[in-house]
């Protein structure tokens, strides 16, 4: 595994486990918390080392005891600088890098601890759970485990929160709920139905052409000029009509009503409230920029990355006679408003707030293939790093005590563990 996913899939699974104390674990939550100490602090000024310290364990789930050797690390591969001493107060100097540089860097480092064979069999199982859902007896002989361990890493991540496993059709079948927990039930079924292979490489050409309308993939059988098989467009067919979370929809006097599919949120079993309300405007912004592409009145939209562009940078578009229904949406998200003009043509306006400027970031990454989203960084600790200590205590008064629960394996193995620990 390409070391800077292993650094990603390290995070997930530390989001997951934050109140949890796994003791099969040990590089795995390291470097989990080294990412989510990084995220919080990265273009931030400097910062008092003790005030991090205490946030941190209040909100990014690091336990004060962990805190320094964090710190040490991400001193050690230049992500910060650490000043002070004895007599003066300490203080951290962040530079992180931007973007795939923090997960390079991060992977720089994991590539030189001696991975325990048990977590590297469990980051493996979380990887392959990232792109699909897979039936457990099937991803068990992919990764030719022996069994035993696979069982064991199965039922810590289930217990642990970063793998949900279902049954369907007599099978069980196993889920990343970074990826899959909105709909969960009805992925387990198709995987039991036809198998991993038809869901990996739907979402794989959806991923490349976010926010394509599920009519135009039912008449052209078609992704972006790419055939999708029919058990593929069975799938989206579902999501759209009988998921638990429904993807956006556009109605238009010219188009009926047009439903945009999108890859599952990335992030959402730890995605913040604030931040879902920010991706979900970015995915409204999507839908209506496919819609003048792909099912236009009179005006095609021949570039959406273009389009997002200068939205980003001008937070208008020309007055037109031709858009107002397809960016309807956008007003009821708050991110415009659709100003009529004295000669009859109307001209969207992006209301100028940091969340908004956020959810184009957000769109114009979406359609032009960037990275996905990262979701899990919370504002609050963000602000709190740099904040007074009165207001530190104040934001952080309800939220000083963490329960840590305990996740160990099955009485049985805790029994053979404790056999051969004995010597017997």
């Amino acid at each position: 595994m390409d070391s800077k996913i292993a650094v990603a899939r390290c995070h997930e699974i530390q989001l997951a486990t934050r109140d949890k104390d796994i003791s099969r674990f040990e590089s795995i939550p390291e470097i989990g918390m080294a990412v989510q100490f990084a995220l919080h602090i990265r273009g931030l000024a400097a910062i008092d080392y003790d005030q991090a310290k205490f946030v941190a364990a209040a909100l990014l789930g690091i336990p004060r005891l962990a805190f320094d050797r964090i710190a040490s690390l991400l001193a050690e591969i230049e992500f910060i600088r650490i000043g002070g001493g004895h007599t003066v107060p300490r203080i951290i100097l962040p530079t992180v890098p931007f973007f795939d540089d923090l997960y390079e860097g991060l992977g720089g480092y994991f590539d030189t601890l001696k991975l325990d064979e048990f977590e590297g069999l469990t980051l493996e199982i979380v990887d392959r759970l990232a792109s699909s859902p897979y039936n457990a007896d099937a991803l068990a002989g992919q990764l030719g485990a022996e069994r035993k361990a696979f069982d064991d890493s199965v039922e810590i991540g289930t217990k642990g929160g970063f793998l949900v496993s279902r049954r369907a059709r007599a099978k069980s079948v196993l889920l990343n709920p970074s990826y899959f927990s909105e709909n969960a039930e009805l992925f387990a079924d198709h995987v039991a139905s036809v198998g991993a292979k038809s869901v990996n490489a739907t979402l794989k050409l959806l991923r490349r052409a976010q926010g394509w309308p599920v009519q135009l993939i039912e008449k052209t059988g078609e992704i972006a000029g790419t055939r999708v098989d029919a058990d593929g467009i069975k799938l989206l067919k579902r999501l759209a009509q009988d998921g638990m979370v429904k993807p956006p929809s556009i109605t238009t006097t010219h188009a009926g009503t047009s439903v945009f599919l999108f890859t599952p949120t990335p992030g959402v079993a730890n995605i913040t409230p604030f931040k879902r309300e920010i991706y979900e405007r970015a995915l409204a912004v999507v839908s209506a920029v496919r819609q003048g592409q792909l099912l236009p009145n009179n005006f095609r939209i021949r570039s959406p990355g273009a389009v997002l562009y200068t939205l980003s940078r001008d937070l208008q578009l020309r007055p037109t006679s031709d858009y107002s229904e397809q960016y309807q949406g956008l007003v009821h998200y708050r991110v415009a408003r659709l100003e009529k003009l004295a000669n009859g043509y109307f001209q969207l306006k992006v209301i100028d707030t940091p969340e908004n400027r956020e959810a184009l970031k957000i769109a114009y990454d979406l359609v032009t293939g960037g990275s996905a989203p990262d979701l899990s960084v919370d504002n609050e600790a963000v602000s709190a790093m740099s904040g007074s200590r009165e207001y530190v205590e104040s934001l952080l008064s309800s939220k000083l005590l963490r329960e840590k629960e305990l996740v160990k394996l099955s009485s049985d193995d805790a029994f053979e563990i404790e056999q051969l620990i004995l010597g017997f």
